[in-house]
């Protein structure tokens, strides 16, 4: 059973970052620039409430079922960073000229 959870708290691990890295790198893209600086605001307040509210989850979690904090945070973590393939940034291949951008339908 110990390697059972140490692959789960890796693969948790492993989500949680992408989708760090995707709020941090792919935000600053997403916006507009006259909105720019208040939306990564807003996205990286809402990081900060979360890792505020993540430990008192987890002993309240853990309470329920020790395992149940990695499941849940590894889910949810691997789920938000399979939206990010979603964003119109990251479907489909990149523009490779200056034509491909300006009329993308050709």
């Amino acid at each position: 059973m110990f390697w059972a959870k140490t692959v789960v708290v890796y693969i948790g691990r492993l989500g949680i970052t992408m989708a760090f890295m995707m709020v941090v790198f792919v935000n600053t893209e997403l916006y507009p620039t006259f909105v720019r600086n208040l939306g990564v605001s807003i996205c990286s307040t809402m990081c900060d409430v979360g890792g505020i509210i993540a430990p008192f989850l987890l002993y309240r979690l853990a309470a329920i079922w020790l395992e149940l904090p990695l499941i849940i945070f590894g889910v949810v973590a691997f789920i938000a960073g399979g939206l990010v393939l979603l964003l119109p940034e990251t479907r489909g291949p990149l523009p490779d000229t200056i034509e491909d951008i300006e009329f993308p339908n050709r």
